[in-house]
């Protein structure tokens, strides 16, 4: 599904709201600051981007970034008629 410019432009600013308003830079940055502190305990392994993505899936943090976007996919009729 491609986007006319605009439109693009208009869904970017929506989510960029979005996140703003929700703090989600203030979020990633505990829950990193917190998967920092709990990695320096295990020296074995350092720590990876899954294993921060599991940190915010774990707290929360993506579902609260989803839980308010809702998007509708809206039918575009070709003017043909159904037979």
């Amino acid at each position: 599904m491609s986007l006319p410019p605009e439109k693009a432009s208009e869904l970017k600013q929506i989510i960029h709201n979005h996140l703003l308003k929700i703090d989600i830079h203030g979020k990633i940055r505990e829950v990193l600051a917190e998967t920092v502190r709990d990695d320096k305990d295990s020296t074995h392994r350092s720590l990876s981007e899954t294993d921060f993505l599991h940190a915010l899936q774990r707290r929360g943090i993506i579902d609260d970034v989803m839980k308010d976007l809702h998007f509708t996919q809206v039918a575009t009729f070709t003017g043909v008629s159904d037979l």
